[in-house]
């Protein structure tokens, strides 16, 4: 469960920003909060980022993606090939600056806090925390590594394993936290693999067809995607899987490919599972509709709207996050789907009857219709904006003084809380442009 997350020195951020999924102590009633033993306060179920194209919105996401996939990989790289991180470029001094990334969260039942800094060489500093839920001021500092200190490492009696034996084995542009993952270490290999399982992303739209049908196979979500689909509205009466028995050639070539990319470990990246899949599997769907006389009429996904495409791709990761429990987190939520669609996806999310498993979702949006759906709390709306100086700033509605009853639509729209565009004198544009044609 993703309590907050924080970053600074990243794309367009530079100074620390964070999100928080904490619920404020405001009484609205549009979203079920998610409660646990390890926190006195209750969570949100999701969030959603505002702001204008180039405000820095979806840096932030990516900045979480970057935290996560470095937790998941750092330990692959090559020992000479340092680190590559997007920087905020606007300011000569941040090439010399570390990137600070850290997130709390709670596993199994507890609470903890992880972070690290990174230069363009290496990990400059690296920490894991716990809290009780009875004093939250009472911290057990599991590990913490700085290389600007002369013992690099100081491990804590909690965190019982051969921690300076793994120590020496993690390269300078590694986390402790992935090495330690990878022999074995009882805890920490616990926490990447949260990493590795309940972070589900969707940036670019993955329209590809044959990917969308292995995706679902894969996952195995295919009723609930059926059941979705029959009651949105966009005269589906069914969805099947059809999968072609591969043959016994194929599955060869896939498992001696596999093997290979497994020889050559340090190039390896997880992405590859999903293009191994799509090369080899062989899934497709078939969408039922009703002719003038009620029969029904098969289609290949491939006949199917951009829309249809683009739902069924949204559905199959967020019904695995929320049969799991896991983190979703998706860039432009509203693209190519009727906003209507793109309200029932967050509703899923936001109600403990459709979501039992405490999964919470992330994302950006330009779609204002979500702001007068009374679907979210004031709380779960941010805000995103550049500063003066380019650099990205986000903000919750809380930070604003409003009512419940305020039209938060209609606030948005006319720059009361920014992270609009700026678009000026449309007008003079053209004048201008017939002046310079003559």
């Amino acid at each position: 469960m993703l309590i907050r997350f924080g970053c600074s020195n990243y794309k367009s951020i530079y100074g620390y920003q964070e999100l928080l999924f904490t619920a404020s102590s405001l009484k609205d009633p549009q979203a079920d909060l998610i409660y646990t033993s390890a926190l006195p306060e209750a969570i949100l179920p999701s969030i959603a980022i505002y702001g204008a194209n180039a405000s820095g919105k979806t840096n932030m996401i990516e900045a979480l993606k970057f935290f996560v996939e470095f937790i998941r990989n750092s330990y692959r790289k090559a020992e000479t090939s340092g680190i590559h991180r997007p920087v905020f470029k606007l300011n000569a001094d941040a090439k010399d600056e570390t990137s600070d990334f850290d997130m709390d969260f709670v596993l199994g039942g507890i609470h903890y806090h992880y972070g690290f800094k990174i230069n363009d060489k290496a990990v400059m500093e690296e920490w894991l925390f716990s809290y009780s839920y009875e004093n939250r001021k009472s911290r057990k500092v599991l590990f913490h590594r700085n290389r600007q200190e002369e013992n690099e490492y100081k491990f804590s009696k909690y965190l019982k394993a051969e921690n300076k034996v793994i120590a020496r084995l993690t390269r300078d542009n590694s986390l402790f936290l992935s090495t330690a993952a990878q022999n074995n270490h009882e805890l920490l290999s616990e926490i990447q693999d949260y990493f590795l399982r309940f972070f589900l992303f969707r940036f670019d739209q993955e329209l590809s067809t044959k990917k969308i049908a292995n995706a679902i196979k894969k996952i195995g979500v295919i009723n609930q995607v059926n059941n979705f689909l029959k009651n949105s509205g966009a005269g589906i009466e069914g969805i099947k899987l059809k999968i072609k028995i591969p043959r016994e050639n194929d599955l060869l070539i896939k498992q001696s490919t596999i093997a290979l990319i497994d020889a050559f470990h340090t190039v390896r990246d997880d992405r590859l599972e999903g293009i191994i899949d799509s090369l080899f599997d062989d899934a497709r769907l078939e969408l039922s509709h009703k002719d003038q006389n009620g029969n029904l009429v098969l289609f290949e996904l491939e006949e199917e709207s951009l829309g249809t495409k683009a739902m069924i791709a949204l559905l199959t990761p967020a019904f695995k996050a929320l049969n799991q429990g896991g983190i979703f987190i998706v860039d432009e939520i509203e693209s190519s789907l009727h906003a209507l669609l793109t309200l029932q996806v967050i509703k899923l999310f936001n109600h403990k009857a459709t979501n039992p498993n405490g999964a919470q979702l992330l994302f950006t949006t330009h779609e204002t219709h979500i702001l007068c759906s009374n679907l979210l709390r004031r709380d779960q709306i941010w805000f995103s904006e550049k500063n003066l100086n380019g650099e990205t700033v986000i903000a919750p509605l809380t930070d604003y003084q409003l009512r419940s009853t305020d039209n938060i639509q209609k606030g948005y729209l006319e720059g009361r809380f920014g992270a609009i565009p700026f678009l000026g004198d449309i007008q003079q544009l053209f004048q201008r442009e017939k002046t310079v044609n003559g």
